[in-house]
Protein backbone atom coordinates (compact mmCIF):
# COMPACT_ATOMS: atom_id res chain seq x y z
CA UNK A 1 0.00 0.00 0.00
CA UNK A 2 1.35 3.29 -0.59
CA UNK A 3 0.98 6.33 1.53
CA UNK A 4 -2.63 7.66 0.22
CA UNK A 5 -4.12 3.69 0.52
CA UNK A 6 -3.24 3.95 3.88
CA UNK A 7 -4.44 7.66 4.49
CA UNK A 8 -7.18 6.60 3.09
CA UNK A 9 -8.03 3.20 5.21
CA UNK A 10 -7.05 5.23 8.37
CA UNK A 11 -9.68 7.92 7.53
CA UNK A 12 -12.45 4.94 7.13
CA UNK A 13 -11.83 3.57 10.28
CA UNK A 14 -12.25 7.07 12.00
CA UNK A 15 -14.75 8.03 10.34
CA UNK A 16 -16.92 5.28 11.06
CA UNK A 17 -17.44 3.48 7.60
CA UNK A 18 -16.01 0.26 8.85
CA UNK A 19 -18.33 -1.71 11.71
CA UNK A 20 -16.62 -1.65 15.17
CA UNK A 21 -17.09 -5.48 15.20
CA UNK A 22 -16.16 -6.27 11.36
CA UNK A 23 -12.81 -5.95 12.00
CA UNK A 24 -9.96 -8.25 9.83
CA UNK A 25 -7.55 -9.67 11.61
CA UNK A 26 -3.82 -8.58 10.26
CA UNK A 27 -1.22 -11.49 9.57
CA UNK A 28 -1.80 -15.21 10.13
CA UNK A 29 -4.90 -16.49 11.30
CA UNK A 30 -3.70 -17.69 14.20
CA UNK A 31 -6.01 -20.04 16.65
CA UNK A 32 -6.80 -19.44 19.88
CA UNK A 33 -5.46 -22.84 21.15
CA UNK A 34 -2.04 -23.83 19.24
CA UNK A 35 -3.48 -27.79 20.16
CA UNK A 36 -5.95 -27.40 18.10
CA UNK A 37 -4.16 -27.20 14.65
CA UNK A 38 -5.40 -30.79 13.89
CA UNK A 39 -9.24 -29.92 14.85
CA UNK A 40 -9.05 -26.76 12.35
CA UNK A 41 -7.93 -28.75 9.55
CA UNK A 42 -10.60 -31.62 9.71
CA UNK A 43 -12.95 -28.28 10.16
CA UNK A 44 -12.18 -27.16 6.88
CA UNK A 45 -14.03 -29.96 5.03
CA UNK A 46 -17.15 -29.69 7.41
CA UNK A 47 -19.31 -27.54 5.34
CA UNK A 48 -22.39 -29.39 5.94
CA UNK A 49 -24.09 -26.49 7.82
CA UNK A 50 -22.60 -23.47 6.14
CA UNK A 51 -23.80 -21.31 3.30
CA UNK A 52 -21.58 -18.60 0.98
CA UNK A 53 -18.35 -18.43 1.13
CA UNK A 54 -15.71 -20.29 3.78
CA UNK A 55 -14.44 -17.06 5.11
CA UNK A 56 -13.12 -18.06 8.61
CA UNK A 57 -12.09 -15.30 10.69
CA UNK A 58 -10.73 -15.41 14.46
CA UNK A 59 -13.51 -14.08 16.80
CA UNK A 60 -12.28 -10.44 17.53
CA UNK A 61 -12.92 -9.28 20.74
CA UNK A 62 -13.88 -5.45 21.14
CA UNK A 63 -11.99 -3.34 23.10
CA UNK A 64 -13.04 -1.92 26.05
CA UNK A 65 -14.26 1.86 26.70
CA UNK A 66 -13.94 5.28 28.22
CA UNK A 67 -15.05 8.34 29.63
CA UNK A 68 -15.76 11.71 28.14
CA UNK A 69 -14.05 14.23 31.15
CA UNK A 70 -11.15 11.90 30.53
CA UNK A 71 -10.86 12.09 26.93
CA UNK A 72 -8.28 14.81 27.04
CA UNK A 73 -5.87 13.49 29.53
CA UNK A 74 -5.66 10.49 27.33
CA UNK A 75 -5.02 11.39 24.28
CA UNK A 76 -1.96 13.21 26.06
CA UNK A 77 -0.86 10.81 28.51
CA UNK A 78 2.78 10.88 27.42
CA UNK A 79 3.10 14.38 26.74
CA UNK A 80 6.44 16.16 28.91
CA UNK A 81 6.22 19.65 30.53
CA UNK A 82 8.78 21.74 29.40
CA UNK A 83 8.37 24.72 31.66
CA UNK A 84 9.38 23.92 35.51
CA UNK A 85 6.77 24.72 37.45
CA UNK A 86 6.24 26.07 41.09
CA UNK A 87 6.23 22.79 42.70
CA UNK A 88 9.22 22.23 40.95
CA UNK A 89 10.98 24.92 42.21
CA UNK A 90 9.71 23.78 45.27
CA UNK A 91 11.12 20.24 44.94
CA UNK A 92 14.58 21.48 44.46
CA UNK A 93 14.99 22.88 47.78
CA UNK A 94 13.43 20.53 49.99
CA UNK A 95 15.31 19.65 52.96
CA UNK A 96 15.42 15.70 53.67
CA UNK A 97 16.62 13.98 56.42
CA UNK A 98 17.60 10.94 57.51
CA UNK A 99 14.85 8.94 59.91
CA UNK A 100 12.37 6.82 60.19
CA UNK A 101 8.53 7.79 59.19
CA UNK A 102 6.32 7.60 62.60
CA UNK A 103 3.78 5.36 61.06
CA UNK A 104 0.32 5.81 63.01
CA UNK A 105 -3.07 3.42 61.89
CA UNK A 106 -5.30 6.02 63.58
CA UNK A 107 -3.95 8.37 60.70
CA UNK A 108 -5.37 6.20 57.79
CA UNK A 109 -8.52 4.70 59.69
CA UNK A 110 -10.97 4.78 56.72
CA UNK A 111 -14.06 7.51 57.43
CA UNK A 112 -16.50 6.28 54.63
CA UNK A 113 -18.24 2.76 53.73
CA UNK A 114 -17.46 -0.06 52.26
CA UNK A 115 -21.24 -1.45 52.30
CA UNK A 116 -22.61 -2.05 48.64
CA UNK A 117 -25.55 -0.02 47.95
CA UNK A 118 -29.11 -1.88 48.31
CA UNK A 119 -29.53 -1.78 44.16
CA UNK A 120 -26.87 -4.33 44.13
CA UNK A 121 -26.89 -6.27 47.33
CA UNK A 122 -30.71 -7.54 45.92
CA UNK A 123 -29.14 -8.39 43.27
CA UNK A 124 -28.87 -12.58 43.00
CA UNK A 125 -27.68 -14.26 39.32
CA UNK A 126 -25.00 -13.30 36.97
CA UNK A 127 -28.00 -12.92 34.64
CA UNK A 128 -29.35 -9.69 37.06
CA UNK A 129 -25.43 -8.41 37.31
CA UNK A 130 -25.11 -8.42 33.56
CA UNK A 131 -28.64 -6.22 33.38
CA UNK A 132 -27.17 -4.00 36.31
CA UNK A 133 -24.20 -2.85 33.93
CA UNK A 134 -25.94 -3.55 30.65
CA UNK A 135 -29.58 -1.91 31.27
CA UNK A 136 -32.31 -2.10 28.93
CA UNK A 137 -32.26 1.94 27.64
CA UNK A 138 -27.97 1.11 27.11
CA UNK A 139 -30.04 -2.12 24.66
CA UNK A 140 -32.40 -0.02 22.86
CA UNK A 141 -29.40 2.56 21.99
CA UNK A 142 -27.48 -0.22 20.37
CA UNK A 143 -30.40 -1.10 18.43
CA UNK A 144 -31.33 1.91 17.41
CA UNK A 145 -27.70 3.11 16.27
CA UNK A 146 -27.52 -0.14 14.58
CA UNK A 147 -30.54 0.72 12.71
CA UNK A 148 -29.50 3.46 12.17
CA UNK A 149 -26.09 2.38 10.59
CA UNK A 150 -27.89 -0.27 8.87
CA UNK A 151 -29.78 2.27 6.63
CA UNK A 152 -26.61 4.43 6.24
CA UNK A 153 -24.71 1.46 4.93
CA UNK A 154 -27.46 0.23 2.34
CA UNK A 155 -30.87 2.06 2.16
CA UNK A 156 -32.45 0.24 -0.01
CA UNK A 157 -32.56 -3.55 1.65
CA UNK A 158 -31.75 -2.41 5.91
CA UNK A 159 -30.60 -5.36 7.88
CA UNK A 160 -32.44 -4.59 11.18
CA UNK A 161 -32.35 -6.77 14.35
CA UNK A 162 -34.27 -6.66 17.68
CA UNK A 163 -33.03 -6.16 21.24
CA UNK A 164 -33.56 -9.85 21.69
CA UNK A 165 -31.39 -10.81 19.37
CA UNK A 166 -28.68 -8.62 20.57
CA UNK A 167 -29.26 -10.06 23.49
CA UNK A 168 -28.21 -13.72 22.17
CA UNK A 169 -25.23 -11.76 20.34
CA UNK A 170 -24.26 -11.04 23.33
CA UNK A 171 -24.82 -14.21 24.72
CA UNK A 172 -22.47 -15.91 22.05
CA UNK A 173 -19.46 -13.47 22.45
CA UNK A 174 -19.81 -14.44 26.05
CA UNK A 175 -19.82 -18.06 25.53
CA UNK A 176 -16.79 -17.74 22.80
CA UNK A 177 -14.80 -15.64 25.42
CA UNK A 178 -14.97 -18.97 27.45
CA UNK A 179 -14.78 -21.27 25.31
CA UNK A 180 -12.09 -21.20 22.68
CA UNK A 181 -12.31 -22.81 18.68
CA UNK A 182 -10.10 -21.71 16.58
CA UNK A 183 -12.07 -19.66 14.26
CA UNK A 184 -15.86 -18.16 14.72
CA UNK A 185 -17.09 -20.58 12.21
CA UNK A 186 -16.23 -23.81 14.04
CA UNK A 187 -18.77 -23.06 16.97
CA UNK A 188 -21.59 -24.40 14.41
CA UNK A 189 -19.52 -26.95 12.16
CA UNK A 190 -21.60 -30.09 12.50
CA UNK A 191 -18.81 -31.89 13.79
CA UNK A 192 -17.79 -29.94 16.64
CA UNK A 193 -20.27 -27.83 17.03
CA UNK A 194 -20.71 -25.90 20.35
CA UNK A 195 -24.83 -26.63 21.20
CA UNK A 196 -25.70 -23.46 23.30
CA UNK A 197 -24.36 -20.75 20.37
CA UNK A 198 -25.73 -23.10 17.42
CA UNK A 199 -29.21 -23.38 19.01
CA UNK A 200 -29.47 -19.73 19.51
CA UNK A 201 -28.41 -18.35 16.20
CA UNK A 202 -27.35 -18.95 12.50
CA UNK A 203 -24.41 -18.34 11.72
CA UNK A 204 -25.37 -16.00 8.67
CA UNK A 205 -27.48 -14.14 11.40
CA UNK A 206 -24.41 -13.57 13.93
CA UNK A 207 -21.80 -12.51 11.01
CA UNK A 208 -24.27 -9.65 9.46
CA UNK A 209 -25.17 -8.51 13.17
CA UNK A 210 -21.34 -8.18 13.93
CA UNK A 211 -20.97 -6.20 10.42
CA UNK A 212 -24.02 -4.02 11.72
CA UNK A 213 -23.23 -3.26 15.34
CA UNK A 214 -22.86 0.46 15.97
CA UNK A 215 -22.98 2.50 19.13
CA UNK A 216 -22.86 6.08 17.80
CA UNK A 217 -24.18 8.33 14.92
CA UNK A 218 -21.56 8.71 12.16
CA UNK A 219 -23.65 11.84 10.69
CA UNK A 220 -22.16 13.51 14.16
CA UNK A 221 -18.54 12.38 13.73
CA UNK A 222 -16.40 15.32 13.39
CA UNK A 223 -13.59 15.82 10.91
CA UNK A 224 -9.97 14.43 11.17
CA UNK A 225 -8.82 18.07 10.81
CA UNK A 226 -11.21 19.51 13.51
CA UNK A 227 -9.91 20.50 16.75
CA UNK A 228 -12.38 18.28 18.92
CA UNK A 229 -11.86 15.26 16.78
CA UNK A 230 -12.59 12.09 19.01
CA UNK A 231 -10.72 9.04 17.92
CA UNK A 232 -13.03 6.93 19.92
CA UNK A 233 -16.46 8.86 18.60
CA UNK A 234 -18.12 5.40 17.57
CA UNK A 235 -17.11 4.07 21.20
CA UNK A 236 -18.14 7.31 22.96
CA UNK A 237 -21.63 6.13 24.27
CA UNK A 238 -20.34 2.93 25.46
CA UNK A 239 -17.63 4.61 27.54
CA UNK A 240 -19.57 6.80 29.11
CA UNK A 241 -22.41 4.80 30.38
CA UNK A 242 -20.09 1.71 31.54
CA UNK A 243 -17.77 4.31 33.39
CA UNK A 244 -21.39 5.89 35.18
CA UNK A 245 -22.07 1.97 36.01
CA UNK A 246 -19.22 0.84 36.93
CA UNK A 247 -18.45 4.07 39.59
CA UNK A 248 -21.79 3.34 40.99
CA UNK A 249 -20.61 0.85 43.10
CA UNK A 250 -19.39 1.51 46.78
CA UNK A 251 -15.45 2.84 46.05
CA UNK A 252 -13.37 0.67 48.58
CA UNK A 253 -10.21 2.44 50.52
CA UNK A 254 -7.37 0.94 48.91
CA UNK A 255 -7.24 2.14 45.28
CA UNK A 256 -4.64 1.37 42.29
CA UNK A 257 -4.17 3.28 39.00
CA UNK A 258 -2.14 1.11 36.28
CA UNK A 259 -2.16 0.54 32.81
CA UNK A 260 -4.09 -3.03 31.56
CA UNK A 261 -4.16 -4.83 28.24
CA UNK A 262 -7.20 -5.24 26.08
CA UNK A 263 -5.47 -8.24 23.92
CA UNK A 264 -6.82 -8.13 20.24
CA UNK A 265 -5.24 -9.37 16.95
CA UNK A 266 -6.54 -6.91 14.76
CA UNK A 267 -4.79 -4.76 12.79
CA UNK A 268 -5.63 -1.30 13.90
CA UNK A 269 -3.67 2.34 14.16
CA UNK A 270 -4.43 2.13 18.30
CA UNK A 271 -2.78 -1.42 18.96
CA UNK A 272 0.14 -0.83 21.23
CA UNK A 273 3.14 -3.27 22.65
CA UNK A 274 3.83 -3.72 26.12
CA UNK A 275 6.63 -6.11 26.77
CA UNK A 276 6.25 -6.13 30.40
CA UNK A 277 2.73 -7.24 30.26
CA UNK A 278 1.34 -10.47 29.89
CA UNK A 279 -0.64 -9.53 26.81
CA UNK A 280 1.67 -7.98 25.00
CA UNK A 281 -0.45 -6.65 21.67
CA UNK A 282 -3.59 -4.64 22.22
CA UNK A 283 -5.44 -1.69 23.00
CA UNK A 284 -3.93 -0.29 26.38
CA UNK A 285 -6.42 0.80 29.09
CA UNK A 286 -5.25 3.02 32.16
CA UNK A 287 -7.78 1.65 35.10
CA UNK A 288 -8.93 2.74 38.52
CA UNK A 289 -9.57 -0.32 40.23
CA UNK A 290 -9.90 -1.75 44.25
CA UNK A 291 -7.83 -4.75 45.18
CA UNK A 292 -9.85 -7.22 44.00
CA UNK A 293 -9.55 -5.65 40.44
CA UNK A 294 -13.00 -4.28 39.92
CA UNK A 295 -12.78 -1.47 37.50
CA UNK A 296 -14.12 1.91 38.65
CA UNK A 297 -13.11 3.76 35.53
CA UNK A 298 -11.05 3.11 32.70
CA UNK A 299 -9.61 4.95 29.91
CA UNK A 300 -8.52 3.44 26.64
CA UNK A 301 -5.31 5.33 24.98
CA UNK A 302 -6.10 7.18 21.87
CA UNK A 303 -2.86 8.53 20.84
CA UNK A 304 0.43 10.53 21.88
CA UNK A 305 -0.98 13.97 21.11
CA UNK A 306 -0.29 17.81 22.35
CA UNK A 307 -4.19 19.20 24.19
CA UNK A 308 -3.54 22.56 25.01
CA UNK A 309 -7.06 22.78 26.41
CA UNK A 310 -7.16 20.26 28.97
CA UNK A 311 -7.72 21.29 32.52
CA UNK A 312 -4.31 21.59 34.31
CA UNK A 313 -4.80 24.13 36.97
CA UNK A 314 -2.54 22.38 39.39
CA UNK A 315 0.51 22.30 36.99
CA UNK A 316 0.73 18.91 37.95
CA UNK A 317 1.63 17.87 34.14
CA UNK A 318 -0.72 15.60 32.09
CA UNK A 319 0.26 12.06 33.90
CA UNK A 320 -0.70 13.85 37.03
CA UNK A 321 -3.26 15.61 35.79
CA UNK A 322 -5.17 12.73 34.71
CA UNK A 323 -4.66 10.60 38.12
CA UNK A 324 -6.84 13.40 39.79
CA UNK A 325 -9.30 13.45 37.12
CA UNK A 326 -9.77 9.34 37.97
CA UNK A 327 -9.58 9.97 41.29
CA UNK A 328 -12.89 12.63 41.22
CA UNK A 329 -15.18 9.79 41.91
CA UNK A 330 -13.57 9.25 44.82
CA UNK A 331 -14.74 11.18 48.18
CA UNK A 332 -12.19 13.44 50.01
CA UNK A 333 -11.17 13.81 53.45
CA UNK A 334 -12.26 9.95 53.98
CA UNK A 335 -8.67 8.55 54.45
CA UNK A 336 -8.57 6.78 50.82
CA UNK A 337 -5.12 5.00 49.91
CA UNK A 338 -4.14 5.05 46.82
CA UNK A 339 -1.05 2.86 45.00
CA UNK A 340 0.18 3.27 41.82
CA UNK A 341 3.56 2.77 39.90
CA UNK A 342 6.76 4.92 39.22
CA UNK A 343 5.19 6.13 35.54
CA UNK A 344 2.36 8.22 37.76
CA UNK A 345 3.91 8.86 41.24
CA UNK A 346 5.31 12.46 41.80
CA UNK A 347 5.82 14.51 45.33
CA UNK A 348 3.42 17.19 44.07
CA UNK A 349 0.74 14.83 43.47
CA UNK A 350 1.02 13.14 46.38
CA UNK A 351 1.27 16.17 48.19
CA UNK A 352 -2.27 17.58 46.45
CA UNK A 353 -3.74 14.17 47.12
CA UNK A 354 -2.88 14.28 50.68
CA UNK A 355 -4.46 18.15 51.36
CA UNK A 356 -7.57 16.02 49.92
CA UNK A 357 -7.33 13.36 52.23
CA UNK A 358 -6.21 10.39 49.91
CA UNK A 359 -2.57 8.84 51.20
CA UNK A 360 -1.03 7.19 48.46
CA UNK A 361 2.40 4.95 47.60
CA UNK A 362 3.99 4.33 45.02
CA UNK A 363 7.42 3.38 43.59
CA UNK A 364 9.17 6.56 42.37
CA UNK A 365 11.70 7.50 39.67
CA UNK A 366 15.27 8.61 41.59
CA UNK A 367 15.31 11.80 40.02
CA UNK A 368 11.99 12.87 40.66
CA UNK A 369 13.59 13.32 44.62
CA UNK A 370 15.32 16.29 43.75
CA UNK A 371 19.26 16.15 43.99
CA UNK A 372 18.84 17.62 48.02
CA UNK A 373 17.92 13.99 48.35
CA UNK A 374 20.83 11.47 49.20
CA UNK A 375 19.47 7.96 49.07
CA UNK A 376 22.29 5.84 47.59
CA UNK A 377 22.54 4.88 43.99
CA UNK A 378 21.66 2.43 42.27
CA UNK A 379 25.53 1.55 42.30
CA UNK A 380 26.02 1.40 45.57
CA UNK A 381 22.80 -0.56 46.62
CA UNK A 382 23.87 -3.42 44.70
CA UNK A 383 27.43 -3.68 46.00
CA UNK A 384 28.08 -7.59 46.85
CA UNK A 385 28.53 -6.42 50.35
CA UNK A 386 25.27 -5.15 50.68
CA UNK A 387 22.44 -7.52 51.94
CA UNK A 388 19.71 -8.15 50.46
CA UNK A 389 16.63 -6.51 52.11
CA UNK A 390 18.61 -3.60 53.20
CA UNK A 391 17.12 -0.13 52.98
CA UNK A 392 17.71 3.32 53.81
CA UNK A 393 15.39 6.08 54.54
CA UNK A 394 14.69 9.76 54.07
CA UNK A 395 11.79 11.88 55.31
CA UNK A 396 10.53 16.12 54.64
CA UNK A 397 8.04 17.93 54.37
CA UNK A 398 6.49 19.16 50.97
CA UNK A 399 4.62 22.23 51.40
CA UNK A 400 3.12 20.74 54.71
CA UNK A 401 2.69 17.52 53.82
CA UNK A 402 5.41 14.85 55.71
CA UNK A 403 6.46 12.84 53.03
CA UNK A 404 9.09 9.53 53.09
CA UNK A 405 11.08 7.75 50.93
CA UNK A 406 13.03 3.98 51.23
CA UNK A 407 15.95 2.78 49.15
CA UNK A 408 15.10 -1.34 49.50
CA UNK A 409 17.37 -3.68 47.67
CA UNK A 410 15.63 -6.57 46.54
CA UNK A 411 16.85 -8.03 42.94
CA UNK A 412 17.47 -4.42 42.55
CA UNK A 413 16.49 -1.74 43.79
CA UNK A 414 13.43 -0.65 44.67
CA UNK A 415 12.68 3.31 45.04
CA UNK A 416 9.07 3.84 47.18
CA UNK A 417 8.01 7.38 48.25
CA UNK A 418 4.42 7.59 50.36
CA UNK A 419 2.46 10.29 52.78
CA UNK A 420 1.59 7.92 55.27
CA UNK A 421 3.73 5.07 55.59
CA UNK A 422 7.64 4.61 55.82
CA UNK A 423 10.22 1.60 56.23
CA UNK A 424 8.75 0.66 59.82
CA UNK A 425 7.13 -1.74 61.17
CA UNK A 426 10.26 -4.17 59.47
CA UNK A 427 9.29 -7.82 59.08
CA UNK A 428 10.61 -11.02 57.59
CA UNK A 429 9.25 -12.36 54.40
CA UNK A 430 9.33 -16.04 52.63
CA UNK A 431 11.08 -15.61 49.37
CA UNK A 432 9.95 -18.18 46.74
Amino acid sequence: MDEQQIEDMLRRLENGDISEDDLESDGENIPYNPYLGALAAELEDDEDVLTGQDNSEDFLDQPLIQDEQLVQCAQSLERVEAQPTESLMNLRNLLWRKQSFLFDENNIKFGGSEELPSSIMKLQSPYQFFIYFFTNPFMENIVTESARYAVQKQPDRPEIFTEGELRKYFDILIFMSVYHYPSTRSYWSNKFSFSPIKEAMPINKFEKMRKLLHFNNNDDHLPVDHVQHDRLHNLRPIITHLNEKFSSVTIEQRLSIDEQMCATKVGHFLKQYLPNKPQKWGFKLFVLCNLSGFAYRFIIYSGKEANEGSSNSQNLGVVGQTVMNFLSVVPRQRNHIVYFDNYYTSLPLMCILAKQGIHSLGTIQRNRLGKTCKLPTKQDVMKSSIPRGSYEEYVTNFEGIDMTTVSWKDNKQVVLASTYVGACPVGNIERF
